[in-house]
């Protein structure tokens, strides 16, 4: 008979049995976890070290972040100046003319660079002007003009020393602010100025009108070169007071349009007059009285306004000005211009009398 052969039975001892088989089947999972969880841990901070951390440029975030206080202040004995602010490095913005004192109080980052350049005006040159820089409330840095210089400039960082013994400079109240511009399209009459006015001494006679001579606190009445005044007559009084007459020269005529209607003819010549003998862009023009009028049977038109300004070392702040344009019958009109500053109201009522002496030559 043939036997059957049997499947060989294997016997382990405790000792030879494999290690693998010894752990418990749970363990498995756990350390697949753990592993994993390090691999993805590691990758993390890898790439965080490759890209680096966005806000960091290589200055402390305290420090970027932390802002100063920086005030800007402009002082001197001009009523308004031309101001300029910015960074030291160039990029300066012009504020334009400002009235003094000025003072402005900005953030700006620690260590960042500022600029203040306090200058005089193109027809108010000289006086005194200083510029004067706050850090965190302390002076560090102040600059005067000289008699050479027209200009006071401080420029440095907000990261400079304050400077010892300089104190902040008192704001004393400067000139008013100037009003808002008015001009009138309608028909005003002009005002009965009260008082008694001055004197008249005589007449003044130009090339095409008469008018009344004053007296009193007024010079004598005299000839001038049109062509390098721009007026034949001139009278001069007290603060500035003027009376000029001559023919509406062609430029203004020009600027009125040329039609030699006289109301634009008027509004040229007071144009005019505000450009050339007031600070430039800084004469405000407020209209009175606006009217028609008949001067010894020919047409006239009479435009009154105040003209507000500051000019350094002038005590007014505003004068009344007055233009009386009549048509004479020839190619040009002819023109009153009278001046009476609002320091010497007492010869305001001047201008009542001037304007009724007024005759056709």
């Amino acid at each position: 008979m043939t036997q059957t052969s049997q499947p060989r039975r294997e016997f382990h001892s405790g000792r030879g049995k494999k290690t693998f088989d010894r752990i418990p089947g749970g363990f498995y999972l756990v350390g697949a976890l753990v592993i994993l969880f390090e691999v993805v841990t590691l990758g993390a901070v890898g790439l965080a070290l490759a890209v680096g951390d966005p806000s960091d440029d290589g200055a402390s975030p305290d420090k970027e972040s932390r802002r100063i206080e920086v005030t800007y202040i402009a002082t001197g004995d001009h009523p308004s100046v031309n101001l300029t602010v910015g960074e030291a490095n160039g990029n300066h913005e012009p504020h334009g003319v400002v009235i003094l004192p000025y003072r402005k109080t900005v953030e700006l980052a620690a260590g960042a660079d500022f600029y203040l350049d306090v200058r005089s005006r193109e027809d108010q040159e000289g006086g005194t002007l200083t510029c004067t820089v706050l850090v965190g409330g302390k002076v560090v840095q102040q600059a005067h003009s000289t008699q050479d210089s027209s200009s006071a400039t401080c420029a440095g960082s907000t990261a400079d020393a304050p400077q010892r013994g300089i104190p902040v400079p008192t704001l004393t109240p400067g000139a008013s602010p100037l009003p808002e511009e008015r001009r009138l399209t309608g028909t005003v009459k002009v005002p009965d100025y009260p008082g008694e006015g001055s004197p008249v001494i005589g007449t003044v006679r130009d090339s095409s009108l008469e008018y009344a001579e004053l007296g009193g606190t007024w010079d004598r009445s005299k000839t001038l070169d049109p062509v390098l005044d721009g007026f034949t007559r001139k009278q001069e009084g007290r603060q500035r007071a003027l009376v000029k007459s001559t023919q509406v020269d062609e430029d203004i005529m020009a600027a009125a349009g040329g039609t030699g209607e006289l109301r634009g003819v008027a509004g040229a010549v007071m144009d005019e007059r505000r450009r050339y003998e007031y600070p430039r862009d800084q004469a405000i023009l407020v209209d009175v009285a606006s009217q028609p009028l008949k001067v010894d049977g020919h047409d006239a038109w009479l435009l009154v306004s105040e003209i507000h300004f500051h000019k350094r070392g002038v005590p007014s702040t505003m004068d009344l000005n007055s233009v009386l344009v009549v048509d004479t019958g020839r190619v040009r009109p002819s023109v009153l211009w009278v001046v009476l500053p609002e320091t010497n109201k007492k010869l305001w009522p001047d201008l009542n009398t001037l304007v009724a002496s007024v005759q056709v030559r």
